[in-house]
């Protein structure tokens, strides 16, 4: 399809609003309103005039970006550029206070094509009228989406490279894990006939369990996609978490520790800021090659309306991390590159990075509204300072409760169709389900799943179905057991994290999701949980 340019529309704005009398260098250096009109039209950015949140002139990369025809937009409310009233709101109120405060303003959003297709782009605006932005500002948008891409591509191969750096430490914690578990259980085969002794061992073989369901989990949140699931987050519960992950690397590093005691929750998401204080930890650890100290501290701290810092902040309660170690330093130059993408001060080929971990840094703390502030001289360490505004959400401190004795559990008599392959598992699950006065059926695949359903669907209070099976996997044999039962009640056991495929499984009628490894309470109290509730 030809696309035709519009006629005159650059010279008929000129002529509307004739520059003022006294600049007298308006034709330098001698560009004609036709020079003007072409490098306007030609620009690989889109450009627009807006009067009153109205769009008057746009060019052709305006219309292209966003799959119009040429002159399609004129006269029509920049509200068609976007796929909601909230952006919409958000985006025009960080730009016209900026442009009325600055003169420009600058945002990074989402725009809507006319197929309903959305891009990432970057926006900036200038004021034409100096006495009222709303009478007459020129915008440039900028396609990123493939820059957005190379962010998180970025992201994904530090994630890698992170995790390669941990790999021994990691071994190192899973082996003392295993090596307490398996001490334990060989007391207990020694003191089997002492009760007491027995029930220590136990209780000590539960405790390593946890930790080692913990480690995974925090590794399955560091190795989930880019997509961010918000909470309330205390950081001074997070940072030891890293620390936990972190230490076994280098045992040579001492660690100081100091907390604020009643430090602001704030709203983040937990395995993005674990991310980012591992890679500083890393980043502090390969700067002291030989040994040294690492000072971890947090802080509150509450920004002012007229602040010194030499960039935008919104003022109000902020928490402060600082990681600070005793390591070479660096000089300004390199403070200015540190976090540009695959800038390393490495030696090309360095095994110990490619220089992303920092850009990642910079990127998930600017995303969580923070800044980072980063002081640091040659041969006298550096420290790196995360700011994060606080929540506004009240914390409510979760007091748990020590797990009920066994005659207190919640119980029942229902049958019970446990689906998974591994025998460990399976005899596990017998045992639960048999103490808890369940009736277990049980299924190793898929398939057999589904054939054991259809047999006794009348009867099957519950099917407690892995996703990872042979024959039939865990999601087929889901729809096929929803085919033969509309209403079947389904609970998800994984040693997966949630993630989108758990959370569509939930969405299409399943009624739960339990993590392996899980104690028998728990157990216990999913399945009257689910057993109880209405359908």
């Amino acid at each position: 399809m030809k696309i035709e340019h519009p006629k005159n529309s650059v010279i008929q704005y000129a002529k509307d609003h004739p520059a003022p009398e006294d600049s007298s260098d308006v034709n330098e250096p001698g560009l004609s309103f036709q020079e003007m009109k072409s490098i306007l039209e030609c620009s690989p950015a889109g450009i627009g005039i807006i009067k009153n949140r109205v769009l008057d002139w746009t060019n052709t990369m305006f219309h292209s970006m966003l799959g119009y025809e040429p002159n399609f937009l004129k006269g029509k409310n920049t509200r068609i550029l976007y796929a909601d009233q909230q952006d919409y709101e958000r985006v025009g109120r960080n730009l016209y206070a900026n442009i009325d405060k600055y003169g420009n303003g600058l945002v990074e959003t989402k725009l809507v094509r006319k197929d309903g297709s959305l891009f990432d782009c970057r926006i900036r605006a200038s004021k034409l009228n100096t006495e009222d932005p709303l009478k007459g500002i020129i915008m440039v948008i900028t396609d990123i989406s493939e820059l957005k891409l190379l962010q998180f591509q970025l992201q994904q191969a530090q994630k890698m490279e992170a995790i390669g750096v941990l790999a021994g430490g990691i071994s190192h914690d899973f082996n003392n894990i295993l090596m307490g578990i398996q001490g334990h259980l060989s007391l207990m085969q020694i003191d089997v006939s002492a009760t007491e002794k027995v029930t220590v061992h136990a209780k000590h073989i539960g405790r390593l369990v946890k930790t080692a369901a913990e480690l995974t989990s925090r590794l399955l949140g560091f190795a989930r996609g880019g997509k961010y699931q918000i909470s309330s987050v205390n950081v001074n519960e997070l940072i030891p978490m890293a620390l936990n992950i972190f230490r076994p690397t280098r045992k040579d590093i001492l660690v100081h520790e100091t907390y604020e005691e009643n430090l602001f929750p704030i709203d983040a998401d937990n395995s993005q800021l674990e991310q980012v204080f591992l890679n500083l930890l890393i980043n502090a650890s390969q700067a002291m090659p030989e040994s040294g100290d690492l000072f971890v501290t947090s802080q509150n701290i509450f920004i002012e309306q007229d602040h010194s810092y030499p960039f935008e902040v919104q003022p109000g309660r902020y928490i402060k991390v600082t990681i600070k170690d005793t390591g070479i330093g660096m000089d300004m130059e390199t403070q200015k590159k540190i976090f540009d993408p695959f800038f390393s001060t490495k030696e090309v080929g360095h095994k110990k990075g490619r220089g992303l971990g920092l850009s990642t840094v910079f990127g998930i703390v600017k995303n969580h509204g923070g800044f980072i502030l980063v002081d640091s001289e040659k041969g006298k360490g550096a420290s790196f300072n995360i700011c994060l505004p606080a929540s506004n959400n009240i914390q409510v401190k979760e007091i748990k409760d020590p797990p009920p004795l066994f005659e207190h559990m919640q119980k029942g008599s229902e049958t019970v169709l446990l689906v998974d392959d591994e025998e460990d598992i399976v005899n596990v699950g017998i045992n639960f389900l048999e103490k808890l006065g369940y009736r277990p059926l049980i299924a190793r695949d898929g398939l057999e799943a589904v054939e054991i359903f259809r047999r006794y669907k009348e009867d099957i209070s519950l099917v407690v179905l892995d996703l990872i099976l042979p024959k039939m996997s865990g999601k087929e044999a889901f729809l096929e057991i929803k085919a033969i039962r509309e209403d079947a009640k389904i609970l998800i056991s994984t040693g997966y994290a949630i993630d989108d495929k758990i959370e569509g499984f939930l969405n299409q009628g399943c009624h739960g999701f339990i993590q392996k490894p899980f104690s028998l309470n728990e157990f216990a109290r999913t399945l009257r949980h689910i057993l109880d509730k209405a359908v």
